[in-house]
């Protein structure tokens, strides 16, 4: 077995790959906190380390592709680079470097207009102007009028650079880095966007069930106004030391919540207001009701989407709705209740999900056998809009229904006292219904062609009862991912697995003007070895196939094989097993057989609890962290894809 990998050490300085068209200057600077500084395209871009070939060329390509949205509105960018190349790094340091360099263009520009406008004789020669002469077109005593004010109350205040929204799929992704960040000389306006379970401060809520806490939220926050205290939460000194913005993440701003009583949900929203980087999930992206909801503008934003490889199926689930015919029965209950008191903005929603609901209750009785208890159909198209218009929603009438649920929504964020409004869970039904519709609706109907309208009837496992099903589906991930890419000024994707890149142009609509394959930086002769082992200990086959894998022998020779490497190999060890069924079954017979205590001998044990939650998965990964800085251990489970592993943590990967 080959040892641990090398790490990527400032010691160590290697020679960009001669694959990559990489051309800028490195200058070692140890002036700065140890920092380096390389020269990307007249950028400075400061580095933690000395970077390899492959993260001078990711940055290289990183800058080039933000020049040239900035020349020419929009460019958009596929770069796909291995784990394990400092890809999160290289993102935020030439990202960054880039929007610095922004800001300060824009800043001696302005400086260089207002200049200008105070001294007009130092740029304008006065023989243009008759001699010096107040020319007649403009006579002495009239007074140039400023141009009319707006009519916003709310004026934004020009940002000099774009902002830079940096998304991974779960918010353990995003911990990650921001810790990849705390490395870097950057420090920034910055936010966390997350969802209220997480930032809940409240002690009322926070011993609640975790789904039930973003309903009973607004309700609450109104009965203690205390947790609203966003300002408290935004001016504590622990986020602005010696002047300067520190680090933070969701845990850091829920401490400083619990501390001055201030609701840090509300407090990580209005920082993303006037933040120059913001870190949040694919959805608060992707989704235009939870942008809607959040208050994400993302109007000539750099988007940069982190282990962007199942973007497709993110698009399309965000164009897509699934309603139950009892969730719509307590949606139309509470509109019915509602249009008592507002008939204009509840009645024709109480309609349409009165309409609806006969819609399914006619169709239901048609449906065709998919499998057992399992009834199905689907219309597409020309059909899907026919069928549509049955239940009342037509290209004429949802603008007008639209306007409803605009302002129902609206209404139920506000959560305004004394005024009725409907409930968390009816309001984010609503949002998802008039998503998907606004999709299929939009270009004039174009897009009917990319929808599927679903209705399913089915018995749910474990529950009984037959549930009715109505569904809006989007086949085509381009038509929410162009309006994104259409709004910001730079989309970047970046994984380690985006190949092959030129589906995606094609799938998501977009035109990527910069495509990087950036090889590994590792030495796979000397760094890596790799082999597939027919036999285990006694010469057994070790063929997990479906007839092998519940034989003893089978069992115990993959228990004996694995006792042996983690004897040999120092560090963590990773296992993967096919299926959690094949897991739980070894698992059970290496108690049995005394397997399982002498692998607790050489290393500890941690296995992924089958069906969990992913914070049950993060508890036992950090249990397992927490033994690796002890010594050396094991690690036995599936569900890491996308999960960082640190040098000791992964030596061995089986």
């Amino acid at each position: 077995m080959a040892g641990s990998p090398s790490p990527l050490a400032p010691s160590r300085s290697p020679s960009p790959s001669p694959s990559l068209n990489t051309s800028p200057e490195f200058i070692p600077n140890s002036n700065r906190n140890s920092r380096n500084i390389i020269h990307i395209g007249g950028i400075p871009v400061e580095f933690p380390y000395q970077p390899y070939g492959t993260q001078l060329a990711f940055m290289n390509r990183v800058i080039s592709t933000l020049d040239r949205a900035q020349r020419d509105r929009h460019c958009h960018a596929l770069l796909e680079s291995p784990t394990g190349t400092g890809k999160s790094l290289s993102l935020l340091c030439s990202a960054l470097a880039w929007q610095q360099n922004q800001k300060l263009k824009n800043i001696s520009a302005n400086l260089t207009h207002s200049s200008s406008k105070a001294n007009p004789e130092a740029v304008t020669d006065p023989i243009n102007h008759g001699g010096g002469f107040i020319p007649e077109t403009q006579p002495s005593g009239n007074v140039v009028t400023p141009p009319p004010a707006t009519t916003n109350a709310k004026k934004e205040k020009p940002k000099l650079a774009p902002t830079i929204f940096y998304a991974s799929r779960t918010h353990a992704q995003i911990s990650q880095v921001i810790r990849e960040y705390k490395k870097t000389s950057y420090r920034v306006s910055m936010a966390v966007l997350g969802s209220r379970k997480h930032y809940c401060t409240n002690p009322y809520l926070r011993g609640e069930d975790k789904p039930v806490v973003p309903y009973t939220c607004n309700f609450n926050t109104i009965l203690t106004s205390p947790y609203r205290n966003v300002h408290k939460v935004k001016g504590h000194p622990s986020l602005r030391k010696g002047g300067c913005h520190e680090v933070h993440d969701i845990e850091d701003l829920v401490k400083i919540g619990q501390v001055v009583k201030g609701c840090s949900y509300f407090a990580a929203r209005s920082m993303a207001q006037d933040a120059e980087l913001v870190f949040c999930p694919y959805n608060y992206i992707v989704n235009p009701v939870i942008r809607d909801a959040m208050e994400v503008d993302i109007s000539g934003s750099i988007i940069i989407l982190d282990e962007a490889h199942n973007i497709e199926d993110i698009a399309r689930d965000a164009g897509s709705i699934d309603l139950d015919e009892e969730v719509l029965l307590r949606l139309q209950t509470e509109l019915g209740q509602l249009s008592l008191n507002d008939g204009m903005t509840y009645q024709p929603l109480f309609e349409m999900t009165q309409d609806m609901l006969s819609w399914i209750g006619r169709r239901k009785t048609a449906l065709a056998k998919r499998e057992f208890q399992h009834y199905f159909r689907c219309w597409t198209g020309e059909k899907a809009l026919k069928e549509l218009q049955e239940a009342n929603i037509s290209a004429q009438s949802f603008p007008i229904l639209r306007e409803c649920a605009k302002k129902a929504i609206k209404a139920a964020s506000e959560a305004e006292p004394y005024i009725a409004y409907l409930s968390g869970m009816a309001a984010t039904t609503l949002e998802g219904l008039f998503s998907s519709l606004n999709y299929f609706f939009s270009g004039n109907g174009i897009h009917a062609y990319d929808y599927e309208l679903a209705l399913q009837r089915f018995v749910k496992k474990n529950e009984g009862g037959w549930i009715n099903t109505f569904s809006l589906w989007c086949m085509n991930p381009a038509v929410v991912f162009k309006s994104i890419a259409e709004l910001s000024q730079s989309v970047i994707l970046t994984s380690g697995t985006l190949s092959p890149l030129n589906t995606f142009s094609s799938e998501l609509g977009v035109q990527f003007g910069t495509s990087l394959e950036a090889p590994h930086v590792i030495d796979v002769d000397s760094q890596v070895w790799a082999a597939a082992i027919a036999n285990g200990p006694g010469n057994y086959p070790l063929n997990a196939s479906y007839k092998t894998a519940d034989e003893y022998a089978f069992q115990d020779s993959v228990g004996t094989a694995l006792e042996e490497i983690c004897k040999a190999v120092p560090g963590g060890c990773l296992v993967f097993f096919p299926s959690y069924k094949l897991l739980d079954k070894v698992s059970t017979r290496w108690q049995e057989t005394g397997q399982w205590s002498r692998l607790n001998a050489q290393k500890s044990v941690f296995v992924e609890p089958r069906g969990s939650s992913q914070d049950s998965f993060e508890s036992v990964l950090k249990r397992y962290y927490d033994s690796i800085r002890k010594g050396t251990r094991p690690v036995s489970g599936r569900k890491t894809r996308g999960k960082k592993f640190g040098l000791k943590s992964g030596n061995t990967v089986e």
